[in-house]
């Protein structure tokens, strides 16, 4: 007797999901934004001089403002300025209020981590006066960076602005600020009777724009515009008339 064997196939049928006909469209990027509206929004303060002050009009002016102004210019889009303190320079711009922030941010890697830097516009040197009170603003590299080597027993003082900083010390409220070379000089040759003098440079910064991360096409507009910009001596020329210093080579990364 034969025994026949029969095998039985079976065919199992996997059902692939359709192939896109054409790739996803690409989602809208800031820079899109920015040139679709014809508007760039930037984020400044305008108590901190040389970088940010307001001018006799009662307008926006200092270096900082100066650079936004020619970089909307060179966009091809309008204008509009989010003032803030120094304490408000990221989060305004975290919270969707600006596309830039152009307001004497110094290069920290605490702060790379929540924000994307462009490369330096400009470039500053903080100083502290050593003394028993030390008047400090918030939200600044001198407040990253004069706790750290203020001897034992320094008495510092916060403030959440610049002009607070300033009037602290000329009421004697404090004995010594922590602020830019630059804001130094200001207070210095506006009240020439209290001979404010420059005790100790902390360290050197170097201020940059930033954008929210994942702001890569803006940043990288920003980068090739400031390029540009270095090498034509535009942004030397900003720098000497708010200043009163030449720009000396800046890093780029």
């Amino acid at each position: 007797m034969k025994i026949g064997l029969r095998l039985t196939i079976v065919a199992l049928l996997v059902a692939m999901p359709p192939m896109l006909i054409a790739a996803s469209a690409r989602a809208e990027s800031t820079l899109d934004k920015i040139l679709k509206e014809k508007k760039l929004r930037v984020t400044i303060d305008v108590a901190n001089p040389p970088f940010g002050v307001l001018g006799k009009d009662g307008e926006p002016d200092g270096s900082d403002v100066a650079v936004a102004r020619k970089m909307a210019q060179d966009m091809g889009v309008a204008l509009e300025f989010v003032q803030v303190p120094a304490t408000g320079r990221i989060p305004a711009l975290l919270a969707g209020r600006s596309d830039v922030t152009i307001a004497s941010i110094s290069v920290t890697t605490d702060r790379a981590k929540a924000v994307m830097y462009c490369n330096p516009t400009a470039i500053a040197a903080p100083a502290d006066l050593v003394g028993k009170r030390i008047g400090i603003t918030r939200a600044t590299l001198e407040e990253a960076t004069v706790p750290k080597m203020a001897p034992q027993g320094t008495n510092i003082v916060w403030f959440d602005d610049i002009t607070a900083t300033i009037q602290a010390l000329l009421s004697g409220q404090v004995d010594a600020v922590a602020m830019t070379s630059f804001a130094g000089k200001t207070m210095s040759d506006g009240n020439p009777d209290k001979h404010i003098e420059e005790k100790l440079t902390v360290t050197t910064a170097f201020y940059g724009p930033i954008v929210r991360p994942g702001d890569f096409e803006l940043r990288q507009w920003i980068n090739t515009w400031l390029f540009l910009n270095d090498q034509n001596g535009a942004l030397a020329t900003i720098y000497k008339k708010y200043t009163g210093l030449d720009l000396p080579p800046l890093p780029r990364f």
